[in-house]
């Protein structure tokens, strides 16, 4: 049992004001939303990358492997963050040969990522100023007149809809903020399908929006959208290409090449919405996130949208050591463009999921008739093909026995123009219609506005008008972890995710090609959140604060939330810190290093005491030039969690102890901690430092 607690010890004092491929059939990996390219390898060599000597070993590799008779196509070289290259090996027989070149450290298979696919959600204003309203956003903007200028941001993703009017509408020309990037790709490059990267002139997106409703978040300045750092100067590196299945793929190398466009730029910031893989802190891509920390670059991660798969499923860029990996809570408000229903009785405008696939808006030129008809099956869910044609009209079903896919074809097989899936609770989930064979839209509705529609049908004809227009509504979960959110720890039990932010639906810039705003939950909505608010600490202090310092700043200063099915706080294994609040870091006055405590022996600082307790030592630093900081520490347990049911059994969604939240239990029974400090509380000077123990 991974027995998880947060020591949230000098809260009170630190919040005191005073992100050629081989044609094979790829291998879905099962540790993260990554396929393993059989054939294709990272070769890592001996010396640290950027020296004479790793210069040497690139030379020395080529000649070895070619007296050993390997042959080899080189895809990439890198000498950068990372002092080896990526391989072509047609024949598998000859890896064991390779790895045992004197020039060669290690070997991984190369894997294409998926980025955290952002899942369609709901979403008359702009929301994102709700959550900044949370976050404490709003008020450094207001107070503070912070909005991240002078501060280089890079968004390593989907590329960008530039011309979009909300993020300034230019490419690199005076004033304009984006002024560094590239595309690394093209629009034909995804997947195992067409694995041949064909770069464009720069890295603009009209095809998928990913991207752009990130750079949203970070960047937008428009009257529906304004996102955490508008003032910023950006960066697009552009790593996916139109999403031919839906999804969109970047191999390990080409997301490296763009890491290491983003450093050579200087960026202060970058942010990946990107993730899975190996979920190892020594995965490439993780050292190479690692290196730019190290070298003074923030680096910002999704930690990922698998938290239905339970513990353990962050993923690699985001567990490089001092990248800020971040998990998703939701919005407070749910905004989406409207769908206005006009019915015989009554009319109503409803919220709704955004498309199954981005390619095909739920967007009609006039009003278009709703019909609820069974399906041959005589069922109400569509999963069968329709007897009679409903040409031109909306087909309504309800959520459930087969996929979007199917529901979408027999939907369009009868005729219809769009497809509206009423679910069958009161909340909005993430549809994926994305088919050769689908080419109208679908879209998700809540259980009430579905019921609201067939109460309307019994009495007469419904018809729809799908407008621009935003609607919103209170969100009943916000301000809680988002249920996709991936769990931690780490496979080393390294605590993840390092902090959380506002992802559960979040509305946002989108290509203009695609309608230009939408709504969409993930961690990848979350990771730019955080990227935003880096941007602000490092504005309002004027740069001089390290890469540690900020990290400590924006987790010292969350705020752990409850856990609803238990006695204590949510585990630190699925909200990290708790939820991010730039306000408390900027006005902090104080740090904890570290600001997590991972409960492993894999730590230089982790010791044992006699009694085989963990004990670690913190420092304590007050930043205030002029005042004395008065410190005490407390601890408050969070839930235990297990990857095993009570009779041994694997369980995907982790069992907390205590199991009930109003469960009577030993007190001995609950994970805690205990501060050995005799001298606590602390008083500290001023700029003065402080061990506890």
């Amino acid at each position: 049992m991974v027995r998880a607690s947060l020591i949230l010890g000098i809260l009170a004092s630190t919040l005191a004001h005073a992100l050629p491929l081989q044609q094979n059939t790829p291998i879905k990996s099962d540790l993260g939303t990554a396929v393993i390219l059989p054939g294709s390898y990272f070769v890592e060599f001996h010396s640290e990358p950027a020296t004479l000597e790793s210069s040497r070993e690139h030379a020395s590799f080529v000649q070895q492997a070619q007296a050993a008779g390997i042959g080899m196509y080189t895809r990439n070289s890198f000498n950068r963050l990372f002092n080896g290259v990526a391989i072509d090996l047609p024949n598998p027989r000859h890896l064991e040969r390779l790895s045992a070149l004197p020039t060669v450290r290690r070997t991984w298979p190369l894997q294409m990522r998926t980025r955290s696919v952002a899942i369609p959600s709901t979403n008359v204003a702009p929301n994102l100023e709700f959550a900044h309203q949370h976050t404490g956003v709003e008020r450094a903007h207001r107070e503070l007149g912070l909005d991240g200028t002078g501060i280089k941001v890079g968004v390593i993703d989907t590329g960008v809809d530039y011309m979009h009017p909300a993020l300034g509408g230019c490419w690199k020309t005076p004033g304009c903020p984006f002024q560094y990037g590239s595309d690394f790709v093209g629009n034909g490059y995804d997947s195992v399908a067409t694995p041949h990267p064909e770069p464009g002139p720069d890295p603009r997106d009209t095809c998928d929006g990913h991207g752009t409703h990130v750079t949203g978040i970070i960047a937008a300045k428009g009257p529906k959208v304004r996102g955490v750092a508008p003032g910023v100067t950006l960066g697009a590196y552009r790593i996916f290409g139109c999403p031919g299945n839906g999804t969109g793929q970047a191999a390990d190398d080409v997301i490296l090449k763009a890491m290491e466009a983003a450093h050579a730029d200087r960026m202060d910031v970058i942010n990946m919405s990107f993730g899975g893989g190996s979920g190892w802190s020594e995965d490439p891509l993780s050292v190479a996130a690692s290196r730019m920390v190290d070298d003074g670059i923030v680096m910002v991660a999704s930690t990922g949208n698998d938290g239905a798969n339970g513990l353990y499923t962050s993923g690699s860029p985001g567990l490089g050591v001092g990248v800020i990996n971040v998990a998703s809570f939701e919005n407070w408000k749910i905004t989406s463009l409207s769908i206005d229903i006009v019915g015989p009785n009554r009319n109503k405008s409803i919220v709704h999921s955004s498309p199954g696939n981005s390619k095909f808006r739920f967007f009609f030129d006039s009003p278009a008739a709703v019909v609820a008809p069974t399906d041959s099956a005589g069922s109400v869910e569509g999963c069968a093909p329709f007897e009679s044609d409903y040409t031109g009209k909306i087909i309504m079903v309800q959520r459930g026995n087969c996929t979007f896919v199917e529901k979408a074809e027999n939907a369009q097989g009868a005729g219809a123009a769009g497809v509206l899936v009423y679910n069958s609770a009161d909340e909005l989930m993430s549809p994926t219609s994305v088919s050769p064979n689908v080419t109208i839209p679908l879209v998700i509705i809540k259980g009430d506005d579905g019921r609201f529609i067939l109460d309307e049908l019994k009495s007469g004809a419904v018809v729809l008008t799908a407008t621009n227009n935003t609607v919103s509504e209170p969100n009943p979960a916000g301000g809680q972890i988002s249920q996709f959110s991936s769990w931690g720890p780490d496979p080393e039990l390294r605590l993840s995710p390092a902090v959380g932010a506002p992802g559960g639906n979040i509305f946002s810039t989108f290509p203009l090609a695609l309608g230009s705003y939408t709504s969409l939950s993930g961690t990848s909505m979350a990771s730019p959140y955080v990227t935003g608010m880096v941007a602000l600490i490092l504005q309002a202090r004027a740069k001089r604060v390290s890469v540690d310092e900020v990290r400590q700043l924006i987790l010292g200063s969350a705020h752990p939330i409850a856990d609803r099915n238990s006695t204590g706080l949510l585990s630190p294994l699925r909200q990290g810190s708790g939820l991010a609040d730039i306000w408390d870091s900027i006005a902090s006055l104080a740090t904890v290093e570290p600001p997590q405590l991972s409960l492993n022996y894999t730590v230089a600082s982790a010791a044992k005491s006699e009694a085989g307790e963990s004990v670690r030592t913190l420092m304590l630093h007050n930043r205030s030039p002029t005042n004395f900081l008065t410190c005490t520490m407390t601890h408050l347990p969070a839930s235990s969690v297990s990857s095993f049911a009570a009779n041994g059994s694997f369980t995907a969604v982790p069992r907390l102890w205590p199991e009930a939240a109003d469960a009577q239990v030993a007190a001995n029974t609950l994970p805690g901690a205990f501060i050995a400090h005799p001298g606590l509380p602390v008083r500290i000077a001023p700029g003065a430092r402080q061990s506890v123990t």
